[in-house]
């Protein structure tokens, strides 16, 4: 079985992501979301949901606090959410859909 966050943490290396509240919220707006990734202490989890849900975006809920996610995506910060725009051929997708 394949690492969920061995495989978040190709899709921010190669793909594209943009990390952060506002512009998660932005990027599902626009419609550029292919995926939303949330930690489990992100404190706007409801509303993006809620808005990724209306926009039938995937949303991944992680098990990881923000400080382990930004650790995750090479970070040096704390990173509570953020959206896939390109997954540069990582495959989290059909990865997150299996969990």
């Amino acid at each position: 079985m394949v690492d969920v966050e061995k495989t978040l943490k190709n899709t921010v290396k190669k793909g594209k992501v943009t990390v952060g509240t506002k512009q998660t919220k932005q990027c599902i707006n626009d419609g550029k979301a292919k995926l939303v990734v949330i930690s489990k202490n992100c404190p706007h989890s409801n509303e993006i949901s809620k808005l990724a849900n209306k926009k039938k975006i995937p949303v991944y809920n992680s098990s990881s606090n923000s400080i382990d996610l930004g650790y995750t995506c090479g970070k040096s910060f704390a990173v509570s959410v953020f959206a896939v725009i390109d997954d540069g051929g990582s495959n989290i997708l059909s990865v997150v859909k299996k969990q």
